[in-house]
């Protein structure tokens, strides 16, 4: 098996979805061997079987507390690069007090304070952090169907990153994955892409809101 590791400082530029602490024997298929990483135990983290039109699409492991993910694993589909251009930003109603769905869900449109808030992140810590930029973990370029790419704009799915850095740093690096799993691996091709967490946090009305990586960090593996 071809195995490569990635890793890259963050700092340096100016469904149905279940929450889980053991991940489901269903969703271990999207890691090699059903492996875990270790060393992942802290209580307030928590696995998130992703899902997108009834069907699990991949697994992330979430930080409620710093509102960021740790890490998305997810099965590489060969693909152009090409992006879902009509998709919207969801949340995750498994980590909210009162579910009524089991699907991944668009933002509502209203600016009232919602359940969910207190465990994930909402558009609003975004749109007020001027300095920096959403990054997805689990990148829609590297999926083909178009269900696959929507499921990745999710906030569980997504870090905050200096502004520029996905452009100018990031998006090269997965292309570069892309392109290299796409020529030469011939078995399926699994990715797990992650963070290291620092001090730093962005706010919102004077209350820290999101944890913001010091590193983000990429391993994959072609079994054949």
């Amino acid at each position: 098996a071809l195995i490569a590791f990635l890793l890259v400082n963050v700092l340096t530029l100016a469904v149905k979805a279940r929450v889980e602490k053991i991940l489901s024997s269903e969703c271990q298929d999207f890691l090699y061997s059903r492996m875990l990483p270790k060393g992942y135990d802290e209580e307030n983290l928590h696995y998130i079987c992703q899902s997108y039109n009834k069907k699990a699409r991949y697994i992330t492991l979430y930080n409620t507390s710093d509102r960021i993910p740790v890490y998305s694993a997810y099965i590489f589909k060969n693909s152009e690069g090409d992006k879902c251009v009509d998709a919207s930003w969801m949340y995750e109603p498994q980590l909210s007090a009162h579910s009524g769905t089991a699907d991944m869900q668009p933002f509502p449109q209203d600016h009232a304070r919602r359940d969910f808030e207190d465990t994930q992140a909402t558009l609003e810590d975004y749109n007020n952090a001027i300095m920096y930029e959403r990054g997805a973990l689990n990148p829609e370029v590297h999926h083909y169907d178009r269900d696959d790419k929507a499921a990745t704009y999710t906030l569980t799915n997504v870090v905050p990153v200096v502004s520029g850095f996905v452009n100018n740093v990031w998006r090269k690096q997965e292309d570069v994955i892309r392109k290299r799993l796409n020529n030469y691996c011939l078995g399926k091709a699994y990715i797990i892409t992650g963070v290291t967490t620092s001090t730093d946090y962005i706010s919102r009305q004077n209350v820290k809101r999101l944890a913001v990586p010091t590193y983000l960090w990429s391993a994959y593996c072609c079994t054949d």
